[in-house]
């Protein structure tokens, strides 16, 4: 078993015999609330964890954005296979109430079936006892990764924030982010390269399906440039920690690729870096329902 493998069981262990997915105000506690859902995926079903960790907002892809409690209380069923899934890379919020995981998954459909790969991305809110929630997931599909990967678990740097509560505040803030957002959509049309530089985070995340996880904004811009990707995209909603340092924007996206239009969701984590300046640190992109 390698190193990977080893840690990656050991935080299985410690989150199952967790009592509660509590926020102590540290990304070991969304990193146990993450792998706690995947064990109870892997011993009850999609279906009961799914229900087990949301609330009444909470959003997957399927392939379109949908409630869960929308999605499962429908009938949906769980179909046949094991889905596996660890995370590698988690932030917290400074206030603790907000964050998100992403990883590899894996998901092996019966016993004589090659299993398939991809990443997974999760966002995760705390509910007023403060245990957290999934927010948001979706995920993307590629080959068998080649690279092992780094873990980077982050904690805030500081928790000192300023809370604000009114109704009329929390909406501006998520304004913020959409215009932020539609900024850096509007970019993408005129210079690719440009939006990157100005909107994206040196060290930043890009996940395409067929692709394993781009790192680094030099890499993603030659990505995108090799391949001659084109994005025009429209930002739907926005969401924001109450620390004011994470932030979370998805939307409808149309990528040309070989002359080849698709429609495809993505959603867009944001952190405000230095000088308070709003930067992605990971893109996902998911195809869409035509």
């Amino acid at each position: 078993m390698n190193r990977f493998s080893i840690i990656f069981s050991l935080l299985i262990l410690i989150s199952i015999d967790s009592i509660g997915q509590e926020s102590n105000g540290r990304v070991n506690s969304l990193v146990a609330a993450e792998n706690f859902f995947s064990a109870f995926t892997k011993r009850n079903g999609s279906k009961a964890a799914f229900l087990k960790v949301s609330d009444d907002e909470s959003i997957i892809f399927r392939p379109d954005p949908v409630k869960v409690k929308n999605f499962y209380g429908r009938g949906t069923m769980d179909g046949p296979g094991e889905l596996s899934w660890v995370p590698v890379y988690a932030k917290i919020s400074q206030s603790g109430d907000w964050g998100f995981t992403t990883g590899p998954y894996s998901f092996l459909s019966g016993p004589n079936a090659e299993p398939s790969y991809g990443q997974y991305l999760s966002v995760w809110k705390t509910d007023f006892k403060g245990v957290w929630k999934l927010a948001l997931n979706l995920n993307i599909s590629h080959q068998k990764a080649l690279i092992e990967p780094e873990l980077n678990f982050t904690d805030p740097k500081n928790i000192k924030f300023y809370e604000q509560n009114s109704l009329a505040r929390l909406r501006q803030r998520q304004e913020i982010i959409t215009t932020t957002d539609r900024l850096f959509s509007n970019t993408l049309m005129k210079d690719q390269a440009l939006a990157h530089d100005v909107f994206m985070a040196e060290d930043a995340r890009f996940l395409f399906p067929g692709e394993e996880p781009i790192i680094g904004k030099a890499r993603i811009n030659n990505f995108v440039g090799k391949n001659q990707i084109s994005i025009e995209s429209e930002p739907l909603r926005a969401d924001r920690a109450q620390g004011s340092d994470l932030a979370y924007s998805y939307g409808i996206a149309y990528i040309t690729r070989n002359k080849i239009i698709t429609k495809y969701h993505y959603v867009r984590i944001w952190e405000s870096q230095e000088e308070h300046k709003w930067n992605v640190i990971l893109e996902i992109y998911t195809p869409a329902s035509n």
